[in-house]
This record gives structure tokens, sequence and C-alpha cells, in this order.
């Protein structure tokens, strides 16, 4: 063992009991006194007590002395120096002066649940020794220490175990803790929170905390397994670094405040140091929830959207012919037949009388017309520039007032254009032709537009059935969107925009959560001059600067509304608690940011089933996976291990799971009045193209006016 101040020394059994092996077996004599027990205490005072060491404590050396060990003449020698009377008295309660010196040092020992330790005591019988299992649940936890009889030694037989201790586990063997009282600290983000803290654990209505809950409703199933008791506080915090140190429940666990934690946390790699993971947990998908609108930028030319760019080419291109025919056949029908060439034209529903005879007075008036227009006298274009310009614009102005009483036309362009449209729109004709060839292709123009109207309009109530696309897939969609976005006022989304790095996540926590300041504000300062002349070295370098600045300016804007004094408190923050969320999602255009399990319970209750097919997620971070935690090197790791496998195992984590994970609502998709219903966005290109043909009427009315007038001016001055 070494001497006595090796034994006291703490650096010794350090370097004695190095952990170069996953276990080692450590062998201590009792028979050695004090340095011994000073030896074992020394032991407990470093917690060795744990799965990585095998212990083994033999009362005395007398079968090994038999055996050739050479102390057994030393112990006659101290025996001869005290009186028979004192030797034989000391023969008759050796057990009982041997057993109950360790027994009452164990007491004191710090023992635990995976403690591995084998007590070897000599038989007062034979040559043997009695083995012994010792354990506790833990001293801290106000335990006792368990000695259970387990087999015996000896030289001729060897090792002999109980078959109960052979076939069993350590931890099966140690299911009852007697009660032991253990530490847990629960996380508790309700505010408003009443009643008992366990009632409010176990309690399953409600949303707020759901993933604590859980967590903690499985570790009673574990705490009723191993029959241990809970000493329970709260926190409202995960645990998150502040000033280089943790807060919460990882910083109670750190500075031995609590024994395990009662909310489960993301495993982070910056966390594993401090902590040990137990199993796993919660499965946590936070995303944004929203109803997607049913009109979007692409519905705003809903009345395009029945054909396909090519098929809209193809009428466009079938107009045009269809109007330059009818103008060339109306001319040509003017040409051969210009006795009826003013009967192109006609009120629809026939001609009444008096517009019969007004067109025969034209008819006999054309004659004379033809006269006057050829026997016009039109002054000589002679003389200077100035003069010739002067004798064309009178020639014109004479001509237009001779040919204003002429009533032939010679082709209808305008009317064949307007006959166009107004078959595309199933309007009637509004003129005639006497020709068969025109009317031959009215007929087919009638046919084709009938069949065109039809698929149009199909199409349209085909739209307004159909299930209408979401354009709005991804984070950078909803955040170039007109949606309005919040965000559940919880430390992990704080946490997550205080430190990451993903450019869209910080676009859209500067433009839709949180006012930051404009771009002046953040503009980054000019790169290091280059020869005293203030310009950056290179391009690039001026982009990295200023893309580094712009990112520090970034997280000192986030750093101070969520740490600093503005924490919580600005008035332009979207922060808010899951039922503020769900209401305005509902009633609003609005996307929330929350864990689903949590949202789809409020969904099911409290939307309709339209609203519910209308929902649409995207997430911002992918799905997080949540473990059960204990301290560091903790004995109840194992335990809690042991335990949530078990429970894994048995169905009793998928139970608690369906309890408290609520399925998404399913999307019962059915016909609705309201579904046939236009909104106005829908019809806004077509109001657009009305306001816009009212202000192209007024302009074209206007400019008209002003024609009339100057040609009324002219006419005067020149008569």
């Amino acid at each position: 063992m070494g001497s006595s101040m090796a034994a006291n020394n703490a650096e010794w059994l350090d370097s004695v009991l190095t952990m170069e092996a996953l276990r080692q077996i450590v062998v201590v004599d009792l028979a050695c006194g004090m340095l011994s027990r000073r030896f074992l205490e020394l032991a407990s005072g470093k917690m060795l007590y744990n799965d990585k060491y095998h212990w083994l404590l033999i009362e005395d050396y007398t079968l090994h002395v038999g055996a050739g060990v050479r102390q057994r003449e030393q112990q006659q020698q101290q025996q001869q120096l005290h009186l028979t009377d004192t030797a034989m008295a000391t023969d008759g309660n050796r057990e009982t002066d041997e057993l109950q010196p360790i027994e009452n040092l164990m007491e004191t020992l710090n023992f635990y649940m995976n403690t591995e330790l084998t007590l070897a005591k000599r038989a007062p019988q034979d040559a043997s020794y009695l083995l012994y299992d010792v354990w506790s649940p833990g001293r801290n936890y106000g335990g006792d220490v368990n000695i259970t009889k387990i087999g015996n030694f000896t030289l001729t037989d060897g090792m002999q175990l109980q078959s109960w201790f052979r076939t069993t586990s350590t931890l099966l063997r140690r299911l009852d803790m007697k009660h032991a009282q253990v530490r847990c600290m629960a996380v508790v983000t309700d505010k408003n929170m009443t009643g008992s803290l366990l009632h409010y654990l176990t309690h399953t209505s409600g949303y707020m905390d759901t993933m604590n809950r859980f967590n903690f409703n499985l570790l009673m199933v574990v705490r009723d397994m191993f029959n241990w008791t809970f000493v329970l506080s709260k926190t409202s915090s995960w645990g998150y670094l502040k000033n280089g140190r943790y807060d919460g429940m990882i910083g109670a666990l750190i500075r031995n405040e609590t024994d395990i934690g009662g909310a489960p946390i993301f495993y982070w790699l910056e966390r594993h140091k401090w902590i040990d993971a137990s199993g796993q947990s919660w499965s946590s998908r936070p995303c944004f929830i929203f109803r997607h609108p049913r009109s979007t930028q692409k519905d705003r030319i809903v009345f395009l959207q029945p054909f396909t760019d090519d098929v809209w080419m193809l009428i466009l291109v079938c107009g045009v012919f269809t109007v330059l025919i009818l103008w060339l056949l109306t001319t040509i029908e003017g040409k051969l037949n210009p006795q009826q060439g003013a009967a192109l034209i006609k009120p629809k529903g026939g001609a009444p009388q008096h517009h019969q005879q007004q067109q025969q007075q034209q008819v006999e008036a054309r004659p004379v017309s033809h006269v006057s227009l050829v026997s016009l006298e039109l002054q000589p274009v002679e003389g200077r520039c100035w003069q010739r310009c002067f004798a064309r614009l009178r020639n014109y102005i004479r001509r237009r007032k001779a040919l204003a009483t002429v009533s032939n036309r010679q082709g209808l362009f305008m009317e064949s254009v307007l006959f166009f449209v107004g078959i595309i729109c199933q309007q009637g004709l509004g003129f005639s032709t006497n020709f068969m060839s025109g009317r031959t292709i009215v007929i087919t123009s009638l046919l084709f537009s009938f069949c065109i109207f039809q698929f149009y309009s199909a199409s349209i109530v085909g739209t307004l059935l159909m299930e209408k696309p979401k354009t709005i897939r991804t984070l950078k969609d909803l955040v170039q969107s007109s949606l309005k976005v919040g965000v559940e006022d919880v430390l992990y989304n704080r946490d997550y925009f205080l430190n990451t790095k993903d450019p869209v996540s910080m676009e859209i926590y500067a433009k839709k959560i949180t006012q930051v300041p404009t771009n002046k504000e953040i503009e980054a300062p000019s790169a290091v001059p280059d020869g005293g002349q203030g310009q950056p070295s290179t391009p690039e370098d001026a982009d990295g600067a200023s893309s580094g600045a712009s990112a520090k300016a970034y997280r000192d804007i986030v750093h101070s509304h969520e740490v600093g004094a503005h924490a919580k408190e600005n008035a332009a923050t979207n922060w808010m608690d899951p039922e503020t969320g769900l209401q305005r999602v509902k009633n609003e255009r609005f996307a929330f940011h929350m864990d689903v399990a949590v949202a789809y319970k409020t969904i099911a209750d409290t939307f309709s089933e339209r609203d519910i097919c209308d929902l649409t997620e995207i997430s911002m971070f992918p799905p997080q996976k949540t473990v059960a935690i204990s301290q560091k090197n903790s004995p109840m790791r194992k335990v809690i291990s042991y335990g949530w496998r078990r429970i894994t195992e048995t169905g009793i984590f998928a139970y608690h799971y369906n309890v408290w994970h609520t399925a998404k609502p399913p999307c019962v998709k059915k016909i609705e009045t309201s579904d046939l219903h236009v909104d106005m966005d829908t019809v806004s290109s077509a109001l657009m193209i009305l306001l816009i043909s009212y202000g192209i009427t007024i302009f074209v009315l206007i400019i008209e006016i002003l024609y009339s007038k100057w040609h009324t001016r002219i006419g005067i001055k020149f008569n």
C-alpha cells in the first residue's frame, strides 16, 4: 500500500488509479488498519466508487498466510506480547470487532448505484471467505448502504456465486433505491402558471411547455421503476452561455444545485463537456405556419391562365387574318356593287322607314357629290416655299370638306376589328355582307369563337374548383412575400437568431421580425487605404470588408435586442405567445414560427377545415432531437439510460409521445359555395383594364375636341 505519507497524498492516488483502461480492479487489504481506511476515505472523496473501477476489499490475509505468505510469524510475535486473557477475549470477539468497524466506515463512504465493490470477509468456521455486494443509492440522495451476500470463496472449490447474482445485471439487482431523494429541475416558460409545480408538469391540458412536460412524465416512469422520489425545482431557461457561464438548468447541473434535468435540451457540441446525455427525448420541429394566400402574384393574370402563350398567339394570328379578309371582302363588295355599299352597315333588328329614306336620298345624291368633287377649284401650288405650303394646306381643307359630303365607303377595317372582338366575346354581328364569301368567313369565325369560349370558360370554372398553387415554398419566398411574420417568444428561437450565420434567416429577422437600422447605419467602413489614397486595395477586399462589417453590425443589433437593455421591450418586434400567434394566422395574412406539435392541438380545436387545408409549413432550421440530461459523470446517468431503454422497448415512450405530440389535423376537402366566390385580387386585372380604357378614352376625346376646334378655326381663317 505504500507509506502513510504517500497514502495521504491525493496526487499519489491519482498516479496509482490512472484511467488507462475502461475498467480497473483495485484490491485493498483491510488488515492494514488505519492506512487502508484512510485510503478508502480518500477514494470516496474523489468519487472513485463508480463503474470505472472494480473494488475488492479483503478482510485479512489468513488464507494467504497459509499459502506461504511471510506474515504469519509477525502476527504470532505480536500475539505473544499480550496477556493470555487478553488474547482469549480478542479471539472470542474477533468477528464482531472486525466487522462492525468496516460497516460503520462504509456508512460514511460515497457509494452509488453504479458502484462495483465486493467485500470478502473471512468465515470464522473454516478457511474460506464470504463475499458481499456493497452499493448505495447515494449519500447525497439520502440512501443507505446495502450489503448483500452473493457467495463464498475457498482455496479448494474456488469462487461460488449465487445464481441470481450471476444471471442479472448490476442495475437489475438494484431496482429498489428505497425512496432516495433525487433533485430534479424542470424548465417552465409559462409566466402564468398556477397551482403546484407537480400538477402543472403532469397535467395534459394546455399547450405551454409541452416538450418539458413530456420529458418529466417519462422521468416519472423511470422513478417508479427504481423507487426514488423527486425534490422538484424550476427555472425559466434550459441553459445558455451568458458572460462565459451557463444559466438555467445546465448551470444548476454544473454547480451541483440539482442532480438531473427535468426538461430535454438540444445536445450541442459545446454542451457535451459539461453534461451527460441519458437518452433521446422529444423530437422538435419548429417551422413557420401560415395560411397560404389563395391569390398570389400569379393569380393577378387569372384571365390569361386558361390558355398557354402559344394558344394566345395562335388566336391573335387568327384574328389578324380574319380582320384582313373581312376588310378585303367589304372593299371588293363596295367596288363591285356600289349601289349597295352603304347597306353594309345596318342597325340590329332591321332599318326603320326613315333610315331607308335617308339611305335612298344619299344614293341619289352620290353622283352630285362626285361631280362636285371633280369640279372642285383648287389653288395652284406655286411661288415660294411658304406660298406652296399655304396652297397645299388650303387645298387639303377643301378636299376634306368635299369628302365629308360623300357617304360611300370602300372597305370597313374598323368594323372588321370590332367584329372579331365581338365574336370572341360572344356578341352579335354589327354589319352584314351580301357576298357568300363574306358570310362564309363570318360563320367559321363564329364557330371558332364558340369552341374557344367553351374551353376558356370551363378552364376558368376549373381554376376556381381546383387547389390553388402554392408559390411560397422556401424561406426566401416567405421573405419576399407580403405576409407578416411572428416568432414564438422562447429562448431557443432567440438564441438561434443570436448565433445564426444563415443570410436568409438574418434577412427575415431584420425585415419582418425586428426593425433594424437602415443600410446607412450598418454601412461598412472603407477598407484599409492603399498607399494612403483611401481606396480599398482590391474589389474582393472591399466586398469582404463590407460583408464582414454588415454581419458584425447585425450581431450587435441582435445582441442588443435579445440580451441587452432592449430585450423583449422593442415595440417593433413580433415576438409573441403561441395563442396570439395562431390567432393571427387564422384571421390575417400572417406566418408564425413555433413547434408544430404544440400548434397542431390549437389548430385542430379552433381552425376550420378550409383553414386547415390552406396551411403551409416552412422550416427555418432542420428538426432538432433533444436528450434527457444529468450531471457530468453522474451515477444516475446509467439508471436513467436503462430506464429510458426499457420504456422505449415496452411502448411507454410511444404512448406518451402520442399523448403529448398532437398529430397534424387531416385536410378534408369538400366543395363549398365559398370556394366558388371570386375575390377582388382575382378580378383586379379586369378592373385595371377597364380603368386604363377609361383613361385612354378621355385622353383621345380631349385630342379629338382640340383637333375639331383647330380644324374649324383653320377653315374659317382660310375661307
